[in-house]
């Protein structure tokens, strides 16, 4: 388990990643939208979470 800290920082380097092949610097990987997804849900879980307890 990960946490809110790191699950930040990996989404961060998720996003900045995709940056980078906007403007032609490598291929997509087809589960990279997914995972960016997938962390964006668990911090927001979090987030949530921390407000209600």
């Amino acid at each position: 388990m990960f946490t809110m800290k790191e699950k930040l920082y990996l989404l961060e380097l998720l996003k900045r990643q995709n940056r980078k092949r906007l403007f032609g610097f490598g291929k997509k990987n087809p589960s990279h939208d997914r995972l960016v997804e997938k962390l964006e849900q668990m911090v927001r879980n979090e987030q949530v979470n921390r407000e209600q307890l």
